[in-house]
């Protein structure tokens, strides 16, 4: 199940990026799969779990907060990358807010784990 789940998501997760990028010319970072670096509007495929993830923040002098919808995952300035931890089997949403409140586009992830189970 966890194959064509990964299947169905991963053409759909490698376009992702398209024209959504925040973050100047840096682009989405897709080429590790235990490992991912995400920044707003990116979204990633981990098929290893633990999935460690990164986030980097748009360029500027600007706050932003990282949360899952419900809790705080990390807090930065503009240009820092930060860790938000391991993130295991399932679908995340990580929503971007400026010190004002806007919301930036928000970043998946999908963790689908080991497919060599």
């Amino acid at each position: 199940m966890r194959h064509l789940l990964a299947a169905m998501l991963l053409p759909i997760l490698l376009s992702g990026c398209s024209g959504l990028s925040t973050v100047g010319d840096a682009g989405c970072d897709r080429r590790n799969f235990d490992e991912v670096r995400l920044q707003p509007g990116c979204s990633a495929l981990c098929t290893q779990e633990p999935c460690a993830v990164y986030f980097r923040l748009p360029d500027g002098e600007e706050t932003y907060r990282i949360t899952d919808g419900y809790f705080v995952l990390g807090k930065g300035r503009g240009g820092e990358t930060l860790y938000l931890g391991a993130f295991w089997l399932g679908s995340h949403r990580l929503i971007t807010t400026d010190s004002s409140g806007e919301q930036l586009a928000i970043a998946h992830l999908v963790v689908t784990g080991d497919p060599h189970d």
